[in-house]
């Protein structure tokens, strides 16, 4: 595990995942298109000719590509499966899609930096067909009764974890200024060996949570200074005996040892389903440690409080074993000497690192392993994100954004695997607009701040 993982915090999301206005959705930057497209580009003629009307020609794309998310219990604030609701969003729903900000799919998608399975990027055709409807008025046409609201993606069974009732204050500091990370300890109580296969956080205060992280932690594991990882917490725990938890922007707090970081949630994310056949080990006796983000930037939530629900999916075997890898280091500066730094008052500020992954992942004599899943991240000023592969055979790009949305941070899974050899070394590099910027815009926790991420679900 890199060394960047004893110190990672994931960042906290400022704004919601969903726009609440018709006008939020025509805010879609300079209305190109990106590059994170289906490399699809034959027109969709309208199926009867003339005008396209809702229930004929955009029904069945809104329901199979929008309506999961826009429905009603939906995340998304309003309906598409709704002809009422779909025309009066018509002229910026077509705006989104045309500008690739609908829907969310960050990713380049066109095969040209790796395929990924479900990928949400409309084909042009689809796009132009949305488009010409709004144009032509938003018709409604012939209603019909065939078509299927899918059901909202959620998880059935496996572990529920509550964290309690909680009312979080600014205890940020330079570093995080609007901001506090707080840790609870949920015990799952397992008996046996089981593999987490997948995950859905849902914030019972959105406008509060920014982030959560669940780590595994082995509570007998002796750690600093001759604790174990369960006297460790109790400490951590008892030095604010008047509010449930611990401060933590490391992980899951000064000295506690956590075994990875299977569950990383941030606004957008939604259900996170691993790959067939794999998943992560979550020992017998292991405890969770749910971190969470709570900014409070918006001085309107102060007072208010969150009780957050982790919900996660256990299989009793798989496969395949996986374990989740953060890299930042960029952020490790701050640890390591002069802290970098962004020159402000620039359009483009490019940041590059490179870690060996071959040195890091594969014993001497071992085997490649596979990296299955990719996950990107920046913070508000990011533009543009990207990494490759690098090795004896060349260079090889594993994901490519060229329009960042703060908003949407989903973890990429791959339709096939990238390897990971003895001679790979991993490049990332983002590109950050600093303009607006006081100062130097330095590493950090806080959204003022930044970060240059990539997160990867590797299976030896």
């Amino acid at each position: 595990m890199h060394p960047s993982l004893k110190i990672l915090v994931v960042p906290a999301l400022l704004l919601t995942a969903c726009k609440d206005g018709p006008e939020a959705a025509e805010d879609a930057g300079d209305g190109s298109s990106s590059t994170a497209a289906d490399d699809s580009t034959g027109a969709v003629e309208p199926t009867g000719g003339g005008e396209p009307t809702f229930w004929r020609d955009v029904a069945p794309i809104y329901y199979e590509r929008c309506v999961t998310c826009h429905q009603a219990g939906g995340i998304a604030p309003f309906r598409l499966d709704d002809y009422g609701e779909a025309q009066q969003w018509a002229a910026p729903a077509a705006a989104a899609v045309a500008a690739r900000t609908m829907p969310p799919w960050l990713i380049t998608s066109d095969g040209s930096c790796g395929e990924f399975r479900g990928s949400r990027a409309l084909p042009d055709g689809e796009i132009a067909v949305i488009e010409a409807w709004a144009a032509a008025g938003a018709q409604e046409g012939e209603p019909r009764d065939d078509l299927v609201v899918p059901p909202v993606p959620g998880l059935s069974g496996g572990l529920q974890l509550a964290t309690p009732s909680f009312a979080p204050e600014i205890v940020g500091g330079p570093l995080a200024e609007f901001d506090e990370y707080r840790c609870f300890l949920i015990d799952p109580k397992l008996t046996a060996d089981t593999f987490l296969t997948g995950y859905d956080v849902r914030p019972g205060n959105p406008a509060l949570v920014h982030h959560v992280l669940a780590m595994p932690v082995d509570p007998a594991q002796v750690v600093g200074g001759g604790l174990t990882n369960a006297e460790r917490m109790q400490a951590l725990d008892a030095e604010s005996p008047d509010r449930d938890g611990w401060p933590c922007f490391s992980q899951a707090g000064e000295g506690v040892e956590v075994q990875g970081l299977p569950v990383t949630w941030a606004p957008g994310m939604g259900l996170v389903e691993y790959p067939e056949d794999t998943g992560v080990r979550l020992a017998a006796g292991t405890q969770i440690v749910v971190q969470i983000h709570y900014n409070l930037h918006d001085a309107d939530l102060a007072g208010q409080s969150d009780s957050t629900m982790v919900h996660l999916r256990v299989a009793d075997t798989v496969a395949r074993e996986g374990f989740f890898d953060v890299i930042d280091l960029f952020i490790d500066t701050l640890f390591v000497g002069e802290p970098a730094a962004l020159e402000p008052g620039e359009a483009s500020v490019k940041y590059t690192w490179t870690v060996d992954l071959g040195q890091q992942y594969i014993p001497p004599g071992g085997d490649p392993v596979e990296v299955y899943g990719i996950f990107p991240h920046m913070h508000e000023r990011g533009r543009k994100w990207s990494a490759t592969l690098l090795g004896d055979d060349g260079e090889q790009c594993i994901g490519d954004v060229q329009a960042w949305d703060f908003d949407w941070q989903l973890y990429y899974f791959y339709d096939q695997p990238r390897i990971v050899r003895p001679d790979t070394k991993l490049r990332v590099t983002c590109d950050f607009d600093t303009r607006g910027a006081d100062g130097p815009v330095t590493p950090g926790w806080g959204t003022q701040n930044e970060m240059c991420l990539a997160g990867l679900y590797v299976v030896p």
